[in-house]
């Protein structure tokens, strides 16, 4: 991919409580470079009523941080950002009793300037991206139904409505070192990213989530899909954030139509001055 402009991804974000639950303990955040590159960052927190609320924040505050203090982020900066957020929140839980036991999914989104992007993830919190017309997952869910569906045990359909669906089998913050998956991640314009957490993929199917993109620009696209996890019972916090690719194609069409219609406006004028003049010498011989 050829170097691109950061600042013209457009991207819209939403996040709601739920129908079910009382308070939100997702957290998400958009962070802009010094250097113009541009990062999508969302956690969901778990761990009682204050330790989820304070983990996810504490994740989404760690990576800003990471993100912000390199020279030129890339996806070794992904994994150090969500190391260092696992640092900081197994350190505070293990001081203060009350948060004991807190931990946060985590998932990212890294746009660089030269047109590469990455994606890092910890937990079920999950990353898309729709091409033409196609969407498929970024990441793959650590968690325990994940990997009875890797492994054969169960269809896609089982897997759904498994009482153990909840259940992830890494976070950051629950044990002093995390693993954190870290990959490449293609760019081409017209390309759209969806980051979210499970209280959106676990009642929308992964064609449903893509319909929606296909048919609706970023700010609009996360009003519908938080809107439609509400009407699925809204059983967790919904966050939901978009990122769409310019689309060079596009934009050169439209060059291309400002070019002719100026082309042909400056035409008219010529013809419309030389009628004028013409005019104007044929008053002046009567």
């Amino acid at each position: 991919m050829s170097p691109f402009d950061a600042a013209r991804i457009r991207s819209a974000s939403r996040t709601d409580v739920g129908r079910r639950r009382s308070e939100n303990q997702d957290d998400f955040r958009e962070f802009e470079h010094t250097s113009g590159a541009r990062l999508l960052a969302l956690a969901d927190g778990m761990g009682g009523h204050r330790g989820g609320r304070t983990a996810s924040r504490m994740a989404i505050e760690a990576m800003g941080e990471v993100f912000a203090s390199r020279q030129s982020p890339n996806h070794d900066t992904l994994r150090e950002a969500m190391e260092a957020a696992n640092t900081r929140i197994y350190d505070v839980a293990s001081r203060r009793s009350e948060l004991r036991g807190m931990g946060t999914t985590g998932v990212a989104l890294l746009f660089r300037t030269d047109g590469l992007a990455c994606v890092a993830h910890v937990g079920d919190s999950r990353a898309y991206r729709l091409r033409e017309g196609s969407i498929a997952p970024l990441t793959a869910d650590h968690s325990f139904v994940a990997s009875l569906l890797e492994q054969g045990e169960i269809t896609a359909e089982e897997a759904a409505v498994h009482p153990r669906r909840n259940e992830i089998l890494r976070s950051i913050g629950s044990g002093p070192s995390v693993e954190v998956d870290v990959a490449p991640v293609e760019t081409r314009p017209g390309d759209q990213f969806l980051l979210c957490s499970d209280g959106l993929s676990g009642v929308l199917t992964d064609s449903e989530i893509g319909s929606v993109l296909l048919r609706e620009h970023p700010e609009k696209a996360v009003e519908i899909l938080v809107d439609l996890a509400n009407e699925r019972g809204g059983p967790d916090n919904i966050t939901v954030m978009v990122a769409a690719m310019p689309d060079e194609s596009m934009a050169s069409n439209s060059e291309t139509e400002r070019t002719g219609n100026d082309s042909r406006r400056i035409r008219w004028i010529l013809a419309a001055t030389a009628l004028i003049g013409a005019l104007l010498a044929l008053c002046l011989i009567r």
